[in-house]
């Protein structure tokens, strides 16, 4: 059988290199308090299509499954090879895991602009060389801003700055996840312009190029961390392989009221 990740056979290293190391943000959401969102900002991330996202529960990343299974990733197919086959996550499994829009405009766009004229604008937030480092901004800093509450009667451009700062938040922390630790790429300010009358966005199949993007990086020799929508990934092996999944007793139906109305299949 032949594998295409050099985590699973190399003839020059002996050693078991041991579980990558699964880079988040999850870090600087359970430093803080939990954040109350305004249903204001709520109504804009329904608007925008990533309701899903925002009612999606955040778990503790398994480090050891996620290395399990990028030992078993297929760059050439993008696939995990498996003893009985092979198998890979879907658009069809982005959403029902994590209800995040397939139809609508592709993202796309250039990753080098100059946006620190712009923040003041567009995110409420002054920028320096230690906020805003490359194209990138520091996680902190967008939840320093939640954290300060949206003022009650704040004008359509306040809180389309909070929305944004949110909105940016939740995109790093659930499906742009990158290995610069605890910061997130700006690039998505392209999609976040207009709030009023938001286009609609494929947002699923760019968390899937992305995430596969990540997974062929964790196969080259010498990777020791992955980005990416890793909390998809777990959610979809408790899914697909019932057996990895915790065991929780849960209470008899109706125990604590009616049922949760309709929602992404993570919430389960």
């Amino acid at each position: 059988m032949e594998y295409f990740s050099s985590l699973v056979v190399d003839e020059f290293i002996l050693t078991d290199p041991g579980p990558l190391k699964c880079r988040g943000h999850n870090d600087e959401f359970q430093k803080r308090r939990r954040i109350v969102v305004d249903d204001r900002i709520v109504d804009i991330v329904k608007r925008v299509g990533l309701e899903g996202l925002y009612r999606t529960p955040c778990r503790e990343i398994d480090h050891n499954l996620i290395t399990a299974f990028v030992e078993r990733w297929r760059p050439k197919t993008h696939t995990f090879h498996l003893p009985h086959g092979e198998t890979t996550m879907t658009l069809q499994d982005v959403e029902v895991l994590l209800e995040i829009p397939i139809d609508g405009e592709a993202i796309v766009g250039t990753t080098d602009l100059t946006w620190a004229a712009k923040f003041q604008s567009m995110l409420g937030i002054a920028t320096n060389d230690t906020v805003l480092k490359g194209q990138r901004i520091q996680i902190k800093k967008l939840l320093e801003k939640i954290d300060q509450g949206l003022p009650d009667g704040a004008a359509e451009v306040v809180v389309h700055q909070y929305a944004r700062c949110y909105i940016l938040a939740l995109l790093a922390d659930k499906i742009f996840t990158d290995k610069s630790g605890d910061r997130v790429h700006t690039m998505w300010l392209q999609m976040l312009r207009d709030l009023r009358n938001p286009p609609q966005y494929s947002w699923e199949s760019a968390c899937l190029a992305w995430l596969y993007r990540e997974l062929c990086r964790a196969t080259d020799r010498g990777a020791s961390q992955i980005g990416g929508a890793l909390l998809l990934v777990q959610y979809w092996a408790w899914v697909r392989f019932p057996f990895l999944c915790p065991r929780m007793d849960l209470p008899p139906d109706g125990a604590y009221g009616p049922p949760f109305a309709p929602s992404p299949l993570s919430i389960k």
